[in-house]
């Protein structure tokens, strides 16, 4: 196991480069961006973070030497789609398609009846609110960071608000494809012309980027092949090295003094964003089934997210059996996955991305010494079966249940080896000190091409292309 970034080469005309990384969201809990920031930073680079204001967030957050975060005040309002109506009439246009006036996301639950007529205009309404915030969202960070060499993002909808403030300062933008976002949530149930129009947008920025990377090989193969770029840089999503001096499984029991759960009944634990096609539904269902009834088994969902009230009112109808915790500092998280018997990662294969990508739990659980119950015909159920990592279902309550009863009811000897090997093999492939290495080479290259002050490259011209995979 690599434990430091790659030496730099002494004949390099690189230099440090100002690097903007543009967050989607208030940086509570992206621990991707703050890995990425944390190894530019490492490496000499001075980076600063721009995210959302959120309650109780500091405007301005040192992280370390050469990082640092400056929340920004940008209206997120769904409803300021509708200006440049009167407040009063994009409230009601807001009530009429049924969502708050002052919301900044759309409602989680499905459509039902008539509200189906109205979901498609939510939507739309969403998009077009995204679009209208660009100007808005680009000259604000402009203005917190006006001397960049690079604007970074993994998201969509930050992905023009990069590619303009490059645009605007003649400097560069990388673009990290954690998703391929068009196949993706709802924008995957849009209509067919909506989803062609937002793909050749991203089509055109992703082919100015002067840097790619991708969450996964699969990502990257697809990026590479719809938006006919080089294949990009592969940095998987997975945690720095936790306690790698003490590689036997660490002893925890933090979800049991929270929840009061017996020592001796089995924990299943969903950690992370409480949003819809994760597969936590199928999840609460499966607990319902006799296989898990029968172990007494007890689901815990440590997280957060818009889908929050709707898990807690699940929990209340299953007292002692469901569990709803906020999420944890990502410091702390380890900690309490490593008190779990079981990880749940069943991201159901609906969309091309969901089979395609590779989500943190998986490898923060194995880094925790706990095994995984992940969905079949996924990139998570080919290296879960490569490696020896845990089990796949078919995402139906029934089938979760029976293969999480497989795992909890082996003998307590086999379930010590399957977690002491889960964390061997994490330590020695799935750490982020191995996966950083091809991020800062490819940004070592980027700041050797703006040294010698070279006309901006899109991404098929850069080289090298240096990848970190397993």
């Amino acid at each position: 196991m690599s434990s430091s970034l790659p030496p730099r080469d002494p004949s390099a005309t690189g230099r440090s480069l100002r690097v903007a990384i543009v967050a989607a969201n208030a940086f509570e809990h992206d621990s991707r961006l703050l890995r990425t920031a944390r190894a530019l930073a490492g490496d000499g680079h001075r980076v600063t973070v721009t995210a959302f204001t959120g309650p109780g967030l500091p405007a301005h957050e040192a992280l370390g030497e050469g990082l640092d975060v400056r929340r920004l005040d940008v209206d997120r309002r769904i409803s300021s789609a509708f200006r440049p109506l009167s407040p009063r009439m994009r409230r009601g246009l807001a009530r009429l398609l049924g969502f708050a006036p002052g919301a900044m996301s759309l409602p989680p639950s499905l459509p039902r009846g008539p509200d189906r007529l109205r979901a498609p205009l939510r939507r739309l309404a969403e998009i077009l609110a995204h679009q209208r915030r660009v100007g808005p969202w680009r000259d604000a960070v402009l203005a917190a960071v006006p001397d960049a060499d690079v604007y970074h993002c993994k998201a969509l909808v930050a992905l023009p608000v990069v590619a303009e403030a490059a645009r605007r300062t003649g400097a560069r933008f990388a673009y990290d494809l954690a998703d391929l976002h068009t196949e993706a949530a709802r924008l995957a149930r849009m209509p067919a012309v909506v989803r062609e129009l937002v793909r050749r947008r991203e089509a055109s920025w992703v082919r100015r980027a002067s840097l790619l990377t991708a969450v996964s090989a699969g990502v990257a193969d697809e990026a590479a092949r719809r938006f006919r770029v080089a294949r990009p840089v592969v940095v998987l999503n997975c945690p720095p090295a936790w306690r790698p001096d003490e590689p036997e499984l660490p002893a925890s029991d933090l979800l049991r003094r929270a929840t009061g759960i017996a020592a001796d009944r089995p924990i299943l634990l969903y950690q992370g964003g409480f949003s819809v096609d994760r597969g936590i539904e199928e999840l609460i269902a499966a607990l319902d089934e006799e296989p898990l009834r029968a172990l007494g088994v007890a689901v815990v969902l440590l997280g957060y997210g818009r889908l929050r009230e709707h898990l807690a009112a699940a929990a209340a109808h299953r007292p002692g059996r469901l569990f709803v915790l906020d999420a944890v500092p990502p410091g702390e998280l380890l900690a309490w996955t490593a008190s779990a018997d079981l990880g749940y990662v069943g991201q159901p294969p609906r969309t091309l991305n969901q089979r395609l990508n590779l989500a943190n739990k998986l490898f923060e659980s194995i880094m925790a010494g706990v095994p995984v119950l992940v969905a079949e015909d996924t990139e998570h159920c080919r290296l879960v079966q490569a490696d020896g990592l845990g089990v796949c279902s078919a995402i139906e309550p029934a089938a979760i249940a029976r293969v999480a009863a497989g795992v909890l009811d082996r003998p307590t000897e086999e379930r010590v080896a399957l977690r002491r090997h889960c964390r061997s093999v994490a330590l020695e492939r799935y750490t982020w000190e191995r996966q950083q290495a091809g991020l800062v080479a490819a940004y070592r290259a980027l700041a050797d091409d703006v040294a010698r002050r070279a006309v901006p490259r899109p991404w098929p011209g850069l080289t090298p292309q240096t990848e970190s995979v397993p």
